[in-house]
This record gives structure tokens, C-alpha cells and sequence, in this order.
């Protein structure tokens, strides 16, 4: 929005601008065109600043990553058939039941990760049968294992006559929300198994009919799209490895000069709500410039692993996270230069790694999907900062047209009338660039939007007038059809009252209100 006033502005003062001709007389206008007030939290979120001793401070809680049960486990699509053969030829009579009625084991491919126990949230199994009897079949499909409130999962289907080469064939389908799988098996003692037992019976009020060894009932069942919300077993020697990367769009704009920050002390906190042992290693930290200058973060456990222990808690109301915490001050780390880098990109690459010393649970790893394994960033920044000769530019497109037939701008100046509550100057300079960025025109400010430092206290907070104007020539004006964009540069500093460059505290409440507008010259057609 603050762009767009600043466009408006320029091309009001900038508009039509052509040379004189004879036929012409000249009038000057006052145009006031905004204004507005920029607080800190223009910048900065509000939730992330707090006040100590009446200056600002950064106060972050932020979660930079986390993983959940879904990232070390994923269950595929499955589709298991059963078929049962019919044993001998002969007729069967109403109500003949072609199936034991025994359980079938069917496994999980899902690599090395052993399950005993899992709770679905969503997806489900769609349920397939196929009579090639030629009369009505009931088919009773029950899956031991996987129950909801204690009711074992029960279907049962009546699927037409058929045939071998024309089965009679039924469809349904079973939200799994909710239900519990019990993937042990048959005796309990195993892992990744689904149970399944199929009863077929004629219709008990039927007609008799021949049967042969050609004929196979047959069974199917695909589990599509589940995602889990708990899992029970051993989670295999998982090792993750990533970089995440975080951009801060507004330090590209930063080009040139020194940002002094105070010490800083930050903590990286692991919290693990995952009943698994694990271990976490910073691969590196790095930030890049918009010079494309880098500076990697150097810290004693940079580069090591981290062990981190399993959660606790008997069941999901009851988890107890375990925290490790790495600690980067000011004696162990680079942390100041990191962030005096002013990098726009930053790279974080790292290690997880699941069970390192192997199944020590016995099967008995957890992982709740509302208990996932966090990464979090927490400090306290303290916004005492030392600008010296601080580039921050941005540039923007901006088109003028010359029209000579219509009443026009000769020349003039675009003016800033700032209340500054801040404690740093800038002088601001505006260059007019053609199609290819070449400079076809410097616009500059006649002073300095001066620093609250060298104001007076007005109610509980130092503030400093400016005014501040902007020359804009006639042969800028005669230039002015080559401009394609305008390149703002801000040149940024921080100073006592004697002149010197120091650190400063931002002040609570501190603003800067302007009033942005321009004196005209017109140049009147009759």
C-alpha cells in the first residue's frame, strides 16, 4: 500500500511533462496527496513484540518444524483377494455352506516398520465379493483384529446367481474412522497382519444346484487412502535427512551498509512427544545476503548428535514431552554475525534419526499424531540496533507519457512533512530508470528525515520534525518519456545526540507520521 501512495505521488508531480512552448503561461500549486503513520508492528507481527524497560524487545516462540506419526509412517493402498476353490463337483442343496469359515493372515508392505497396534482418522476398505454359484450366496465378511467401541468389523453381503465367466458381484464400503487394527495376528505374536474370515452359504431358500471344481468364490478387500492417528510398534532405523529454507523477502532490499545488533541469546528446543528414542544433528545454519555474502552459524553442537529421549504418558491424555535444548549465546556461537549478515535466504539442514540403538521398546514405540516431535526457536531479542550507511532499495514500475497538447507539469517538488518517533535518520534519493535500468535521472532529498534522538520529549516519547523536499527540474522533465521504472534508496543511521553511530533501543509506541504531497509549477494551454 505504501508503494502505491509513492507511485501516485511521483506521477503526480512527474505528469505530462514536456518543453515550453511559446503559446503558455505558468501557475504554481500546492497539492497535498497522503497522509499516514508507520508503527513498528507494520513491520512486525504484534504477538512478537513486548516491552522491558520501555523499548521493544522481540519475544519468539516459533516452531520451525515438526514431524509427525504420518512422516515415519504411511500405509499404501492395499488390495488382498482370497479365493476358495470349490473341492468336488455335486449338488448343492439350499442353505450349503462353501467356505470353513477359517481366518486368513494378510500382510502389510511397509517396509521396516513393525506395527502391533494402529487407530485410523480417515480413509477405509472396500469390501468385494464374487459368486459364481448359480443361485443367491450370503457372504459374511468379519475382520478380527479391527474393531470400534469393542465391535469387531462385521459385513454381510447377498450377491446374485453368476457364473464362472459372469460372477454375481457386490460392492460396499466401511469408513474406517474411529477403528482400531490389531496387526498381531492370529496368536498375537506377530506385526503387520490384517485378519480376515469369509462364510459363504447358498440361499436357505433356494433351489438346488450342481456345483464343480471350476467354480471359485472369490473375496477383495483394498484399503484406500488411510491415514492414522496412533500407531503402536517399532518404528524401524529411520534416518531423516533435510534442509528446510526460510526467506525474509525485506532483507533483498537491504544492499549495502553495517547492522550492529545487540548480544543475543536464543535457545533451539527439541520437543519430542513421540514414545521413540531418537537422536538430531544441525547439519548447518547459514544465511545468504543480497551480495550474495554467507555466514554458516558455528556452535560446539553444530555438526554432533543430539540424543533425545522418549516421551511418557500411559496414554494420549497423559503424554509428557522430553525436551533437549541447545543453547547458542554469545560465548559459544556467531549468532551476532549471523544476523548482522542481514541474509534474506537461510538454510537449515539436519538429521533425525528414529531408534539407534535398535528395538529397545520391545514393539512397544508410540506416536500419537497429536504428540508430534517439534523443533522450536525461543528468545528474547532485544531491538537495540546500530545502523551505519544501511541500503535498503526497492524498485517499482512507473510509466509517464509527454503530451505537449495538454495543460502540463513544467516542473516541481514532492515534499515530506515527518514526525519521527523513531531513533535513526535516512536520506532518501529517487532514481528514474529506462527500460534497460540504466539511470536517466537522480532525484534527491534536500535534508535529512532527522532521528528522534535530536527532538524533544512529547508526551513520554522523544520525537523529531522534517521536512524534507524533493527537486524535480525541468530537464528531468524533458526525460522523462525514457522512464520505465524508479528505484527508491534509503539510506539508513543511527546516532546520539553527538553525532556519534551507536546502538540504539527502539522505543514503545515509537511511529513516524508524514504528510507527502508537491509544489507545482503548471504549465497552462489555451
Amino acid at each position: 500500500m505504501k508503494k502505491l501512495l509513492f507511485v501516485l505521488c511521483i506521477g503526480l508531480a512527474f505528469a505530462s511533462c514536456k518543453k515550453r512552448d511559446k503559446a503558455v503561461w505558468d501557475t504554481d500549486w500546492q497539492v497535498p496527496l497522503v497522509h499516514d503513520s508507520l508503527t513498528l508492528s507494520n513491520l512486525v507481527a504484534d504477538s512478537l513484540l513486548t516491552v522491558v524497560a520501555g523499548n521493544y524487545v522481540l519475544d519468539i516462540h516459533s516452531s520451525l518444524f515438526e514431524f509427525k506419526l504420518s512422516d515415519f509412517v504411511e500405509l499404501p493402498d492395499t488390495t488382498v483377494e482370497s479365493t476358495f476353490p470349490m473341492a468336488l463337483n455335486f449338488a448343492a442343496a439350499p442353505g450349503t455352506s462353501f467356505t470353513s469359515g477359517d481366518i486368513e493372515e494378510h500382510a502389510l508392505n511397509i517396509g521396516e516398520v513393525q506395527l502391533k497396534k494402529i487407530r485410523v482418522k480417515a480413509g477405509g476398505i472396500e469390501l468385494k465379493v464374487f459368486n459364481p454359484i448359480g443361485t443367491k450366496t450370503i457372504f459374511n465378511v468379519v475382520l478380527p483384529g479391527v474393531t470400534k467401541n469393542g465391535i469387531t468389523l462385521s459385513q454381510n453381503f447377498i450377491a446374485p446367481a453368476g457364473t464362472q465367466s459372469s460372477p454375481g458381484v457386490v460392492t460396499g464400503f466401511v469408513d474406517l474412522n474411529g477403528y482400531e487394527l490389531d496387526l498381531t495376528g492370529e496368536f498375537g505374536t506377530s506385526y503387520n497382519r490384517i485378519q480376515s474370515k469369509l462364510t459363504v452359504t447358498s440361499d436357505p431358500t433356494g433351489p438346488t444346484v450342481n456345483v464343480t471344481t471350476s467354480d471359485v468364490i472369490k473375496f477383495r478387500f483394498s484399503m484406500k487412502d488411510v491415514q492414522l492417528d496412533y500407531a503402536r510398534g517399532y518404528f524401524g532405523n529411520q534416518l531423516v535427512s533435510d534442509t528446510v529454507y526460510a526467506n525474509i523477502d525485506a532483507m533483498n532490499n537491504v544492499t549495502d551498509g553495517l547492522l550492529d545488533v545487540d548480544a543475543m541469546t536464543f535457545d533451539l528446543a527439541i520437543e519430542n512427544g513421540l514414545k521413540v528414542n531418537g537422536k538430531f544433528k544441525i547439519n548447518s545454519l547459514k544465511n545468504i545476503n543480497a551480495n550474495g555474502n554467507a555466514v554458516s552459524l558455528n556452535h560446539p553442537n553444530i555438526g554432533t548428535w543430539n540424543t533425545i529421549n522418549a516421551a511418557t504418558g500411559s496414554n494420549e491424555n497423559s503424554i509428557v514431552p522430553s525436551n533437549t535444548t541447545l543453547s547458542f549465546t554469545p560465548g559459544n556461537s556467531n549468532f551476532e554475525q549471523y544476523i548482522e549478515n542481514h541474509g534474506s535466504k537461510n538454510e537449515l539442514s539436519f538429521q533425525l534419526q528414529m531408534n539407534p540403538w535398535g528395538n529397545v521398546s520391545g514393539g512397544w514405540d508410540e506416536i500419537y499424531d497429536t504428540h508430534p516431535l517439534r523443533v522450536k526457536l525461543n528468545g528474547m531479542f532485544p531491538l537495540n540496533i546500530g545502523l551505519t550507511d544501511l541500503i535498503f532499495q526497492d524498485t517499482f514500475a512507473l510509466s509517464l507519457v509527454n503530451n505537449s497538447n495538454k495543460t502540463n507539469v513544467k516542473s516541481g517538488q514532492i515534499w515530506i512533512n515527518a514526525m519521527n518517533a523513531f531513533p535513526f535518520d535516512g536520506n532518501l534519493e529517487l532514481y528514474l530508470l529506462d527500460a534497460n535500468y540504466q539511470t536517466v535521472a537522480v532525484v534527491s532529498g534536500t535534508s535529512t528525515i532527522e532521528s528522534s534522538v535530536f527532538g524533544s520529549l512529547v508526551n513520554g516519547i522523544m520525537q523529531k520534525k522534517s521536512v524534507v523536499y524533493f527537486p524535480v527540474s525541468e530537464t528531468v522533465c524533458d526525460d522523462i518519456g525514457q522512464v520505465k521504472y524508479c528505484m527508491i534508496k534509503l539510506k539508513l543511521n543511527t546516532y546520539d545526540a553527538n553525532g556519534n553511530n551507536i546502538q540504539v533501543p527502539i522505543p514503545a509506541n515509537a511511529f513516524f507520521k508524514f504528510k507527502l504531497g508537491a509544489n507545482l509549477t503548471i504549465e497552462n494551454h489555451l
